[in-house]
């Protein structure tokens, strides 16, 4: 019954059995221009995702798009008085019914002829790697590699291209502002030559991440209070069970420990920035700006307030290592956008702009506008 229930949503696995890769494909016809398509598909990806078409489906090239919701390749070409569209995803044989299904989803949306065939190709290759960096970095890295910096809410960053296929996608992978970058393209090859460009580009000087201690605190206690919560929910036989309950009680153990206390207080009010230098500076300057009433939309905001400043006396940046890190105690933050500044200074108050940029707080986490 479980596996029943499981199948439509295309997560039945066989136990000992690792999925196979593959690039799933499906090509099919449409009585429709490209124009009347993307008019149906403006409509689609308003009710399926409430987004707009160019935020949904956006163009990598001419006449070929990608779908950041379901990380779908699509591309169109005339077919006589028709319209041929190909679409292109990585599965495996887990996902691959419901990868299908979102595939017959959108050809259904085009009046295309079902039922649709499907071919299974080879699979993309990957490369990854943690990175220090951010959207913003990866755009002024991969104009050169011909792909295209899209905007997501499905990942920190992502990029793409189609001729050739290739996809960059930027998450979260751990604390202290570090990412997991992935690459997948049509080679081997070409999927380890673009990673180590993107690692080459992070190496310039500029600010690499921001974080707050607390937040970061806050998501490793919670961790540790979740690993405490499993070893006795497997142990727990014959008596009532609550996780929610469990796990706020390990919580409040792990927060009452003395060690932790003293952790907890030393990190409240410390947001941290990581930055490269390959100068030898006599001080680093951190300054943090408050944009009140900002627009995500627009950019566009009401006005500026100071909120403080943090400095770092003789850094000494190691090629090839971590960036380093600068410290600022700052008020409570409220949800908004900040601007932070860097600067560094060689001779005393004469400073010297390293890099500027805004990010958004959601209250935990720093997202990079």
């Amino acid at each position: 019954m479980a596996i029943a229930a499981a199948a439509p949503l295309g997560r039945t696995q066989l136990i000992g059995v690792a999925p196979t890769q593959v690039l799933l494909s499906t090509q099919f016809r449409i009585p429709l221009t490209y124009e009347a398509a993307l008019a149906k598909l403006d409509d689609f990806y308003q009710e399926q995702v409430g987004r707009k078409l160019d935020a949904a489906f956006p163009a990598i090239g001419p006449k070929q798009h990608y779908d950041v919701w379901h990380d779908i390749w699509v591309s169109f070409e005339p077919a006589g008085e028709q319209l041929q569209v190909t679409m292109k995803r990585p599965a495996d044989n887990i996902t691959g019914r419901l990868v299908r299904s979102w595939m017959l989803s959108f050809a259904g949306r085009l009046n295309a002829e079902i039922p649709l065939a499907y071919k299974e190709l080879p699979p993309l290759q990957t490369a990854d790697s943690d990175i220090f960096a951010t959207q913003r970095d990866l755009a002024a890295i991969l104009p050169a590699q011909s792909l295209k910096p899209l905007a997501t809410w499905q990942h920190q960053g992502l990029a793409a291209g189609a001729s050739p296929m290739v996809s960059v996608v930027l998450d979260p992978a751990g604390l202290r502002g570090v990412h997991h970058v992935t690459v997948s393209a049509d080679s081997a090859a070409d999927a380890k030559q673009i990673l180590a460009r993107l690692l080459q580009g992070a190496q310039r000087p500029g600010i690499c991440g921001v974080y707050s201690e607390t937040a970061e605190l806050d998501a490793e206690i919670y961790k540790e209070a979740q690993s405490k919560t499993d070893v006795v929910g497997a142990n727990t036989t014959g008596t009532i069970y609550t996780p929610e309950l469990t796990h706020r009680h390990q919580e409040d153990r792990v927060r009452a420990d003395p060690e932790m206390q003293k952790r907890i207080q030393a990190a409240a009010g410390n947001i941290d920035i990581r930055y490269r230098i390959d100068k030898p500076y006599r001080q680093m300057i951190v300054t943090w700006t408050a944009l009140d009433g900002y627009s995500r939309p627009t950019g566009q905001f009401q006005g500026e307030r100071p909120l403080g400043r943090g400095t770092v006396a003789t850094p000494k940046m190691t090629p090839g290592a971590p960036p380093l890190t600068a410290r600022t105690k700052l008020e409570p933050l409220k949800p908004g956008a900040y601007r932070v500044r860097l600067d560094g200074e060689f001779v005393a108050g004469q400073p010297v702009k390293i890099d500027e940029r805004i990010f958004w707080f959601d209250g935990k986490v720093f997202e990079e506008l």
